[in-house]
């Protein structure tokens, strides 16, 4: 079966729509359609069905699509694997992170494996914790970085460093230095990750015990559009101050320490439990554990 075929429809799958899947793989919207319509030929059925937005999967696709994957993926590793007899790690890693650990943590890993191990390519997803873990019990990706909080971390989970929550404001909110208490976090107008998150399930019990509850008037899963509607808007938000080391360095956000109680968050390096990990995989999961104990928690998270 041919492979570009293949990789066509699986791209199709994935996105639901035509000219999104040609984008993705970098080739034209009618080369694609092109080899779905050769491999609909060759298994003799229909694989998508055309609607308003895109397409949506037949019976057979729905069958056929777990099948392919699973073997692209299999491919991958027979090949990460015959080359790791060179001792030089090379393949695919799928990395998930958290958008409040993506920057600069994403830039310095690729030029770190660039330097270090060239023959490794990286894919990054970014998605909060609940999305990325469900990604990785599915097996679409090999490692993730996500956040924990208040319990002990599971199998397959490695502690990275432990951040304090803030609270972020617009520039002049709150002076350096200041803390705020659950009580003073209730008058504010939030906005906050939906539901389920592992931040608003944290934020639930303090404020149960506290006897106040939250004033969450927008959400979003959008690290920038919150960022956008604290310093647009006059709404406050709760992350981590990597999230926003930058902007509080520019002075365009202001932060204040979440206490009363705390809501420390543990940001964990995730891998999968089903299967061993590559040598590029591991690879990886060095240089990440290196760059954030190293590099970021000392200096641009601090």
């Amino acid at each position: 079966m041919n492979l570009r075929r293949i990789e066509a429809f699986l791209a199709v799958a994935d996105a639901r729509n035509i000219s999104r899947a040609a984008a993705q793989i970098e080739v034209a919207q009618s080369v694609v359609s092109r080899h779905v319509a050769a491999l609909e030929s060759q298994l003799g059925c229909r694989l998508f069905e055309r609607t308003g937005r895109g397409v949506a999967l037949t019976q057979a696709a729905e069958r056929l699509a777990p099948r392919l994957r699973a073997a692209i993926e299999e491919m991958q590793r027979a090949t990460g694997e015959a080359a790791e007899i060179g001792n030089e790690p090379s393949g695919v890693v799928r990395l998930g992170v958290v958008p409040s650990a993506a920057r600069p943590l994403v830039g310095l890993l690729h030029q770190r494996l660039a330097a270090r191990h060239p023959r490794i390519a990286l894919q990054f997803v970014e998605g909060f914790s609940n999305p990325l873990e469900e990604m990785m019990a599915d097996g679409r990706i090999d490692l993730a970085v996500v956040n924990r909080f208040g319990r002990m971390a599971r199998r397959g989970e490695e502690k990275l460093c432990t951040i304090d929550s803030m609270v972020i404001g617009a520039p002049g909110a709150f002076r350096p230095g200041q803390e705020l208490s659950f009580r003073q976090l209730a008058e504010r107008p939030l906005v906050l990750a939906m539901r389920p998150n592992a931040l608003r399930v944290a934020l639930d019990l303090p404020s149960k015990k506290a006897g106040v509850q939250l004033r969450v008037a927008v959400e979003s899963d959008s690290l920038l559009i919150m960022k956008d509607l604290v310093v647009q808007s006059g709404l406050f938000t709760v992350l981590p101050r990597q999230a926003v080391h930058e902007e509080l360095s520019l002075g365009l956000l202001s932060a204040a320490r979440l206490v009363k109680p705390t809501v420390p968050r543990t940001l964990s390096l995730v891998s999968s439990v089903k299967r061993p990990g590559s040598a590029a995989t591991r690879a990886v999961a060095r240089e990440l554990r290196d760059i954030v104990q190293r590099e970021l928690v000392r200096s641009a998270w601090r």
